[in-house]
């Protein structure tokens, strides 16, 4: 059972980190193609920008329950 959980964890830890750097990143909409400077993280509130989407609607219930 143990080993079970372990196996769990390890999964919802993947998919978070994955989200997170998701999320971290910028859109190709955030980023100034001629611009020299290192990219920054993403400035946007939600999955697909600043506007609630169908998507943020689907995930954001499950992440309350991980929550």
């Amino acid at each position: 059972m143990c080993d079970v959980l372990l196996a769990l964890q390890k999964g919802l830890t993947k998919a978070l980190k994955k989200l997170d750097d998701y999320l971290n990143s910028p859109l190709p909409d955030e980023v100034d193609a001629d611009s020299m400077e290192e990219e920054r993280a993403s400035s946007r509130k939600f999955l697909d920008g600043n506007e609630l989407t169908l998507a943020d609607c689907n995930l954001l219930p499950k992440l309350h329950i991980v929550k």
